[in-house]
This record gives structure tokens, sequence and C-alpha cells, in this order.
């Protein structure tokens, strides 16, 4: 009870977290039929403003205040004290002799009359200077800065003094210990600025809807492409808030009501990792129809092409497909709720979109019985996107007071591209989405039949005897599972690798030895049986390694279920005792079968391996057969597969059909010395 009650609560999560991503990708897709123009071009229609809006010209207000902030001029405060180390500073000077030192006592006294600055201010001619006297305006020129310091000082001393090593040694120690007399006032500055910024009031740009912004022929200004920028900003907007909070609830009731109609209507189906992936593919059929429909949009707007905003989106309807191919068609249908429910509030006219796609979904969904090609897919897709194309004529005909125009070819073309993208987004994906969720698909299987696959390459090559074996256990196993109703190409592909384990020890197995040399012979019943049993456990790992789907290992760990290793364990009793021998030890490790094809393979495994090996060709096949599978149904090897009294015997039908046509009487003809010697013929044991 409590785990059902967490997995609610993250089900809840889930269904949160989607409705959020949809709302934010959602944001409204606004179409506005003006031109995009730059200053001097000529416009080739009047523009009108489809609007009435009052909005801040924030690019010139903030111009006007940054021209308010530079009006305020620096302010440097008065600073006497500097002047008070002068004194001390020149009699720092060791190296300059009194009368040197006087001069040099003097000089400075003079450039701190004139007024040293802390900082150049840059793009100001005029500063403000604070004094006890009070606050003046006065040039930049009249005072020193650093660098007029060093210069005006290299020169004054030059001529004081004539020995130049001398005066260099003068400049080193005078010029850090100079500080300036005039201290910029940041604190200051910055307070007036703000203070003149805030007096400059917003420059708003006010337009009434139908006033016209430039006329037919005349010359764009720099002023009026700002307004038509900004009626596209404006215009693209969301209208207000509770449109998005509307569509965040909506999202989330589409997203619970699916939910709920998944357990109504393929209670099978309901797993944790198929919401999952429902929700996935949902929210990427909205992301990419928001996407491609933007760019439409952009495209006519560049194309400055007269077309209506409710045709300008691009359907898309992958998750539907993926759906059919991984879940189930029934779960498939729940998708179109939301993937044409929400894109709707995009649009003024929400039946041009839902109706179409909602339809077209449906073809999709059924096109096709099963996926088993790439073609087969973008079969569906353009099946699905000539049912939309169709519906939306229809509509917008309709609509139109029946008159064929522009948009219809737009429509169409959209349309048909969004089939395209779906095709190629679902073939492109299909292998991404088998590997997260370990999903199965009757294409993964036509790919592994194709007898390419590198495990194959190699049991031809190392095991040719096991891979002779498993393409007739392949041959059976799909005859059978088409006459039961069970899935052929898994039972076929289970029956190509349920042997792959032999790979590890090939001669460890009858059909793989040469000459009649059996390794079995010098081996003790034990350590035979654990052989046997060691192609299960290596097969799952050859599985794994290889990426075969989870179906097709299961069915290697199953085929073999639980049998007792007949030879061995009676090899055993008759060297050690019936009472020594743990039967255990010569049974394969299981699970028995857990499903129909898993269980097919197994007796076609039994029967064809039984076949092929039996000595006695005269014996009658039919018989043989039953008591191959009466055995294998009395040891309770099918119990949990699914297979009923009627699969078995319909299995058991088929496989004397197909065997009897194999391994057939034949009449052997007689070599030329035989036929010299005897001129007869002889009837051989069937092959």
């Amino acid at each position: 009870m409590k785990t059902d009650r967490v997995a609610n609560w993250y089900l809840y999560g889930l269904i949160f977290l989607c409705s959020i991503f949809v709302t934010f990708v959602m944001l409204p897709i606004s179409f506005v039929n003006v031109p995009r123009l730059e200053p001097g071009d000529i416009s080739p229609v009047d523009i009108r403003s489809p609007i009435s809006v009052e909005v801040e010209n924030k690019k010139a207000t903030e111009k006007a205040r940054e021209k308010a902030r530079k009006s305020v001029r620096p302010i440097f405060v008065y600073n006497p004290d500097v002047e008070k180390k002068v004194d001390n500073l020149t009699e720092g000077l060791k190296n300059a002799s009194p009368e040197e030192r006087r001069l040099i006592r003097k000089l400075l006294f003079s450039y701190y009359k004139k007024g040293i600055l802390s900082e150049t201010p840059e793009g100001y001619e005029k500063i403000v200077v604070i004094t006890p006297e009070g606050r003046t305006e006065r040039e930049i020129e009249d005072f020193l800065t650093k660098e007029k310091l060093e210069d005006q000082l290299e020169k004054d001393l030059s001529l004081l003094i004539k020995d130049r090593e001398k005066t260099n040694q003068l400049i080193k120690e005078l010029l850090p210990a100079i500080q300036p007399n005039y201290i910029y006032s940041q604190k200051e500055t910055e307070a007036l600025r703000k203070e003149a910024e805030s007096k400059v009031k917003p420059i708003y740009i006010k337009l009434q809807k139908g006033e016209v912004i430039v006329k037919k022929g005349e010359k764009i200004t720099p002023a009026e492409v700002e307004k038509i920028e900004l009626i596209r900003k404006e215009n693209s907007k969301g209208k207000d808030l509770n449109k998005y909070v509307s569509l965040f609830f909506l999202s989330l009731l589409l997203f619970y009501v699916m939910v709920k109609l998944y357990r109504v209507i393929s209670p099978s189906a309901v797993e944790t990792k198929n919401i999952i992936f429902s929700f996935s593919v949902v929210v990427l059929d909205i992301f990419l129809m928001r996407i491609f429909t933007f760019f439409s949009k952009l495209l006519f707007e560049t194309l400055n092409m007269p077309v209506d905003e409710n045709l300008l989106y691009v359907p898309i309807i992958t998750s539907t497909i993926f759906a059919s191919m991984f879940i189930t068609k029934k779960v498939a249908t729940l998708h179109i709720l939301p993937i044409s429910i929400i894109p709707s509030f995009l649009f003024s006219k929400p039946e041009f979109f839902i109706i179409p796609i909602s339809i077209g979904a449906i073809f999709s969904c059924f096109d096709s019985r099963k996926y088993r090609s790439r073609e087969m897919i973008y079969k569906s897709a353009f099946t699905a996107g000539v049912a939309i194309a169709v519906l939306q004529l229809i509509v917008l005909i309709y609509y139109r007071g029946f008159q064929f125009s522009l948009e219809m070819v737009v429509q169409l073309v959209l349309t048909l591209f969004g089939a395209l993208v779906t095709a190629v987004v679902v073939n492109g994906l299909s292998p991404l989405f088998i590997n997260i969720f370990k999903f199965t698909t009757d294409m993964v299987y036509m790919e592994l039949i194709n007898l390419n696959h590198p495990l194959l390459r190699k049991l031809i090559l190392k095991a040719p005897g096991t891979y002779s074996h498993s393409v007739m256990v392949a041959t059976l196993a799909e005859a059978a599972a088409e006459t039961i109703g069970a899935n052929a190409l898994l039972a076929k592909a289970g029956g190509l690798f349920h042997d792959i384990g032999k790979l590890k020890n090939p001669q460890g197995f009858i059909e793989n030895q040469i000459n009649g040399i059996n390794i079995h012979d010098k081996l003790p019943p034990e350590k035979s049986a654990t052989i046997l049993k060691s192609h299960v456990e290596y097969g799952e790992e050859l599985g794994k390694k290889y990426g075969l789907p989870e179906r097709i290992i299961d069915i290697i760990k199953q085929h073999h279920g639980t049998k007792l290793m007949k030879y061995f364990y009676h090899k055993a009793k008759e060297l050690y005792g019936e009472e020594k021998v743990d039967e255990k030890k010569f049974r394969y490790p299981g699970p028995k079968p857990q499903f129909k094809e898993a269980g097919i393979v197994m007796v076609a495994d039994t029967v064809e391996a039984a076949v092929r090996s039996m000595k006695d060709k005269d014996i009658n096949l039919d018989e043989f057969i039953h008591k191959l599978i009466m055995e294998t149904v009395e040891d309770g090897q099918l119990n949990q597969s699914g297979l009923s009294l009627k699969d078995i015997a319909m299995i058991e039908k088929v496989f004397r059909k197909v065997l009897s046509g194999v391994y057939h009487n034949r009449i052997e003809y007689p070599d030329d010395k035989s036929d010299k010697e005897n001129n007869s013929f002889q009837v051989v044991k069937p092959c």
C-alpha cells in the first residue's frame, strides 16, 4: 500500500513537471504581417498599427538619462594637508644640496598652488572644485594631472640642476612622493548624477490602432523602424497571466485524464516506464510543433506573405506512432488529446487545429498493423499528413466561401513537411528510446533475423552444426507462432539466438563434433552436465554484451527450462549408484518458459535436436514428435508459458508437417562402381 502511494506521488510529480514544461514551451506565437524594414528602405505598403499601444521607449529614455548624467561635472575636493608634507619631503632628499632643496621646495609649492588632480576625468573639459572658499567650476587645463606632472617636473628640474644623472635620480624620488591636493569625490559626483537622472521623465511611444506609421513609397526613418519593431514586440507578448495559468491547468487535466484512461482501455500497458514514455513523446510533439510553427511564422514574415496565423502550424504526430510501435494502438489514441488540444491555445480558431490533427493521428495509429520497416513509418506518417491536409482544406474552403487561395497551398506544404519531420524523428529516435526504455519492436526482430548479426556470423564459423540446428529451430518456431497467433518474428529471432552460448565450447555439443570424436566419452558425467549448463549462462552473457532485446535473452535463459539431462544422469547412476547421484546437478537452472514464444522455442529445440540425431530412421516420425512434446508437457516445462493444450496440438501438427518435408525418406542414387557391379539401387534411411 505504501509503495503504491509513493508511486502515485511520483506520477503526480511527473504530471506537474510536464505541465510546467508545456506551459513555458507554448509561449504564444504571434503573427504580425508587417514587413521587416531598415532605415532608408522604401516602404512597399502602407504600414498601419494593428493595435493601440503606449509603451515607454526605453532606449530613448535611457539616452536622455545618460545625457543628464554626463551633464553633471566631476567633483574634486581640495585637501590642504598634503602641502604640509613638502618640508619633510625635501629634507629627505639626500642627494640634493641645501640650495637645491630650497629650490625644489619652492617648486613643489608652485605645483600645489596650481593644483594637482587625483585623476583625469574622460569626456569633460571642466570640473567642480570644493575649497574652503566654496564651490567653483574650473577648466581641467588649469590643473596638473599625473601625466602632466611628470613632464613638468622633469622640465623644471633640468633647469635647476645641470647634472642629468642627478636630475633623473631626484625625479625617481620625488614623483611617487608627490600627492594630489584635489581628490575626486565619487560619492558626491554619483549622488548629483542620480539626482539629475531622476529628474528625467520616461519617454513614451504612443500609437493608435489604425494609425499610419509610414505610407507606401516613403523612406523609412529610424523612428518609424522603432515603431514597427514595437508593434512586433508588443504583439508577441502574452495577452495576460491568465492565459498561462489556464494553459498550465489544462495541461494538468489532460495528462491526468490520459493516465486514468490508460488504466481503462489498456490495463496491461500500465507500467511506469510506459507512462513516462507517453508523457515524454507528447512533450516532444508539442515542443516540435512549437519550434517549427515559430520558424514558419518567421519565414512568412520575412517573405512579407499575408497568411492567416491559424494556418501557420506544423502538425507533428510522432507520439501516436511511437505509442503504436512500443506500447499499444489503444494507448496511442490517448495521445491525441494533449497533442491536439494544447497547441490549439496558440490560435484564435482552434477548430483549424483540433479536428484535422485528431483524425490524422488516428490514421497514424491504425494505418498498419505492425511497423516492420522504416518505410512503413514513412508510409504511416505520410498517410496521416495527407488526411490532415485534406481535412484542413475542407475546413478552410468552408470558412473562405469555397474560394481557392494561396493559403491553401501554404497549409498543404506545411502539413506534408510536418509528416516528413514526423517520420524522420521517429526513425531517428527509435534506437534511442529502445535503449533507454528497453522496448522491442517487430522492426528490431526483423533486423535480427537477416542472419548478418555478428553473433550469427561467429556461430556459422565456430559452430556450424549449432548454426544449422538454430536455423531449423527458428523455422519451426516461426511456423508454430504464426499458427497459434503468437509473435512469429520474436519466435524466429529467439530460435536463431537460443544456442549462441555454445560458442564458448562448440566441441562440447554433438552437432559440432567431427569424425565421431565425443569429448564426453572421457569426462565424468557431472563435468559434462556442467558444460551443457554453461551454454545457457554464457548465452545470456553474450546476449547482454551484444545488446540483444530482453525477450531474446529471456528465450536464451528459458529454452531448456529445468529439464533433466537424461543421458548424463543415467550415466552417473550407472557409475556411482542411484543413491549417490543428486538429480539437481543434472537439471538446467531454468527458469521455465514464461511466455508463449519461449515455450515454442523450447519445444522446437527439443524436437529438432531429437529428430536430427535419431539413429533409427525408419521410426514413425509423427509418433516420435508427439512423444517428445508430451514428455515436455508432462515434465511441467510449459506450465508457465501461457500455451494451452489446443496451442500445443496445433504446434505439434505444424512440426510434423515441416519436419516430414525435411527428414523424408529418399532414394539414394548408386555411385558408378556399385552401378557397374550391381546395376541396382538401395533405399537409405532419412537424412
